[in-house]
C-alpha cells in the first residue's frame, strides 16, 4: 500500500488544535507560549500548534500523527487515514484523491469471552444489559480482544465506534478510523422526556446496572434513555436531540473530577439557555462504574454479615 509523500507532509503539518477540537471535542486556552487543553489540563501544545506534551503521561511529540500513534496506540496507516481521509492506493497517485471518511469497524471475534469477563466480572455490568446491547449490534469483541462500542444513525448505518482494551490494567482507548463523533453510543428504549448523559459507554451501562440492583427488576434500565458523549464535549448531543425531539430534560452524569465538573456546569448553562430542563447528577466516586463496584461490595459485605449472624444463631 502506497502513501504519497505529499499526503504524509499534509498529515505531519495538520494543526493540532483544530484536529483535536474536531476529533475529540477538546477546547484550548492560551497560556503564555502554550495552549492548555481545558478537558485535560496536563496536555499542552506549543505556540507552533504542532509540538505537544502530555505531562501526566510523560509522552510528547510533534503533530497529530505522533499523537494518534503514541496516545491512542493507532497503527501508522490508520492514523494517516484518520487525519487526512485520503484513499490509500497501491501505486503513487497523480493527485491526492480526497474522499469522505467511512467508518472502519474492527473484525468481530467468534466467542466474546474477554468481553463478558471484562464487562460483567471486572466492571460489574449486568449480563442482561450486555446481552441486549450485543443483540442490537452496539457492542462486540474484536479479534484482538478489545471491546467495540458502536453508534448508528437513523437508517441503521454504523457511524461511530470506539474500542476499549480488556487486558489487565489496560488504558487503551481509541476511536475507529472514520468515526463521526456527532453520533454517540446510546441506550434508547423509551419516549420519556429525560436523557441521561455520560462520558463513556461503561458509565452509562454502570448506571443502568445500578438501577437494576436498586429496583430489583431486570427491565428497570429500559425505562430511561442514556447517551455517551465520548468525553466531556457535547458534539454528540445536538444530533441525538434532533432525532429524539421528545427529550426535554437533560441529566448530566459526567465524571466527578475537575474536567467533568467544569463540562457539566458549562453544558448545563448552555442547554438551559436553549430551553431544556437541566440538572447534574454526579457520581459519589470518580465515575459511575466506581459507584457500581462500591455498591456491589457493600451488598456482598451485608450478605456476609447476614450469613455470619445466621451461623451464630444456629450454634
Amino acid at each position: 500500500m502506497y502513501i504519497g509523500t505529499d499526503i504524509i507532509e499534509q498529515v505531519r503539518n495538520t494543526d493540532m488544535i483544530d484536529f483535536l477540537s474536531k476529533r475529540n471535542g477538546f477546547t484550548f486556552s492560551r497560556n503564555g507560549d502554550t495552549y492548555r487543553c481545558k478537558q485535560h489540563p496536563s496536555l499542552a501544545i506549543k505556540e507552533d500548534r504542532l509540538s505537544w506534551f502530555w505531562h501526566s503521561r510523560g509522552i510528547g511529540g510533534r503533530g497529530c500523527l505522533d499523537y494518534l500513534t503514541k496516545i491512542e496506540n493507532m497503527p501508522f496507516r490508520d492514523a494517516v487515514q484518520a487525519i487526512s481521509g485520503v484513499t490509500q492506493t497501491t501505486a503513487p497517485p497523480q493527485r491526492a484523491e480526497v474522499r469522505k471518511k467511512t467508518l472502519v469497524l474492527p473484525e468481530k471475534t467468534g466467542l466474546p469471552i474477554r468481553l463478558y469477563d471484562y464487562l460483567c466480572n471486572k466492571r460489574g455490568i449486568d449480563g442482561t444489559i450486555v446481552n441486549s446491547l450485543m443483540l442490537e449490534r452496539k457492542l462486540y469483541e474484536d479479534r484482538r480482544g478489545n471491546i467495540v462500542f458502536v453508534a448508528f444513525d437513523e437508517h441503521g448505518e454504523a457511524r461511530f465506534a470506539s474500542v476499549r482494551g480488556t487486558q489487565n490494567n489496560s488504558s487503551f482507548r481509541a476511536d475507529c478510523a472514520g468515526s463521526d463523533k456527532s453520533y454517540g453510543f446510546n441506550m434508547t428504549y423509551t419516549t420519556v422526556n429525560q436523557l441521561y448523559l455520560y462520558e463513556s459507554p461503561i458509565d452509562a451501562m454502570s448506571h443502568a446496572t445500578m438501577e437494576i440492583i436498586i429496583k430489583g427488576d431486570k427491565s428497570a434500565y429500559r425505562r430511561n434513555n442514556r447517551l455517551s458523549l465520548a468525553g466531556t464535549s457535547d458534539i454528540a448531543l445536538p444530533m441525538y436531540l434532533e432525532k429524539h425531539p421528545f427529550v426535554k430534560e437533560l441529566v448530566f452524569c459526567l465524571d466527578n473530577d475537575e474536567a467533568g465538573r467544569v463540562a457539566s456546569s458549562a453544558m448545563s448553562k448552555k442547554y438551559a439557555e436553549k430551553g431544556y430542563f437541566v440538572r447534574v447528577e454526579a457520581p459519589l466516586g470518580k465515575d459511575y462504574n466506581n459507584d457500581l463496584l462500591n455498591l456491589i461490595k457493600q451488598i456482598q459485605r451485608e450478605k456476609a454479615i447476614e450469613r455470619t449472624s445466621k451461623d451464630d444463631r444456629s450454634v
